[in-house]
């Protein structure tokens, strides 16, 4: 028999040592980490979010990173742990992985707006008429819009703001209104030369 067959054969002396028989050291064990800390440890930043409101972790989860591992599986690239109903504690019924922006949609602080039968957060509806986060906001914050108008696909600028100055200064920075602008600057600086010129006339 080989050196490298002794070698593959030999038992592993370290196995006994370790109290967990999935890998730890890994993102996946470190979310499980994090999750047990948030909800147990009071010195934890994010505490009072999660245990100070009654957010647990179940017994399976506890204290038992192997049955985690089991029921979550390896965390891919790119996600985190979610819970899908953010009142509840941390259950496989109640976990995800998911993304970031996954996430974003799930918190108890976002805004959900129901129009036509539909009901959801803001940045699904922007992302459903094809908008901006922030354009949709403003809709529905700054111009106080009422809610089926701001629920409108496309720009609501008004069509007669297009190619004045108006409409650049209000941030419609299409090609009419900044020739507008632009236009609005010339003849001002127009003024002023014709003003100096008349002011130079009239010493003479």
């Amino acid at each position: 028999m080989t050196t490298s067959n002794l070698m593959s054969n030999k038992p592993d002396v370290y196995a006994s040592r370790r109290k967990w028989k999935n890998p730890s050291s890994t993102r996946t064990y470190f979310s499980w980490r994090s999750m047990r800390s948030r909800c147990v440890s009071e010195n934890h930043p994010a505490w009072k979010n999660y245990g100070g409101r009654g957010i647990s972790v179940c017994d399976r989860w506890l204290n038992d990173y192997d049955a985690f591992f089991e029921d979550m599986g390896e965390r891919p690239d790119g996600k985190t742990l979610e819970r899908l109903d953010v009142n509840k504690g941390y259950c496989p019924e109640n976990c995800v992985w998911a993304t970031h922006r996954e996430q974003g949609r799930n918190k108890r602080t976002n805004r959900f707006l129901t129009h036509n039968g539909k009901t959801m957060c803001l940045s699904e509806w922007a992302d459903f008429l094809g908008i901006g986060n922030d354009t949709l906001f403003r809709r529905i914050n700054v111009y106080k819009m009422p809610l089926e108008k701001a629920l409108s696909s496309g720009s609501l600028v008004p069509q007669w703001q297009h190619g004045t100055r108006y409409g650049y200064d209000r941030g419609c920075k299409c090609k009419d209104c900044k020739a507008a602008h632009a236009a609005h600057h010339r003849r001002q600086r127009q003024k002023r030369k014709a003003k100096a010129l008349g002011a130079e006339l009239s010493d003479e």
